[in-house]
């Protein structure tokens, strides 16, 4: 008797870590899609230590002073419109992302592009929205 009720604790507990472990390595990729409709402008690029393994792009991208003042207004049927809040004339730029699985942010730079690129979302909530591209770049946004 008393060996099935020190058993039934032990499979319990083992029962409540497994569940809780869950939990807690789900709950890291949960956010909510939706949030990332609206304005958002670069605040800032941070690259891997080793940055023989950068893209060129994102290099470009960091020295680029016309970037940071892009603004970036993520549609909720996937179009990105990209426009210089200074040139109020400029033809807004239209650019495109879907969700992939895992739920990755893949983004095409323009709509006709065969080529994506796939970055994984680190943090999106309410005002900021942080992503990781292959080669460990994190591009750090805010809304506007």
């Amino acid at each position: 008797m008393l060996l099935a009720v020190i058993l039934m604790a032990a499979a319990g507990g083992a029962l409540y870590y497994f569940l809780q472990n869950k939990k807690q390595t789900t709950s890291t990729n949960d956010f909510q899609k939706e949030l990332v409709v609206g304005k958002w402008k670069i605040d800032s690029l941070s690259a891997p230590k080793d940055s023989t393994k950068v893209n060129i792009g994102w290099i470009l991208l960091a020295m680029d002073s016309v970037e940071k003042e892009k603004v970036y207004e993520i549609q909720k049927d996937g179009n990105i419109y990209v426009s210089l809040p200074a040139d109020s004339l400029g033809k807004k730029d239209t650019s495109s992302f879907s969700w992939g699985k895992n739920n990755e942010f893949v983004y095409k730079e323009n709509l006709t592009d065969t080529v994506t690129e796939n970055l994984k979302v680190i943090k999106l909530d309410k005002e900021s929205f942080v992503l990781q591209s292959s080669d460990s770049v994190l591009v750090y946004l805010k809304k506007i």
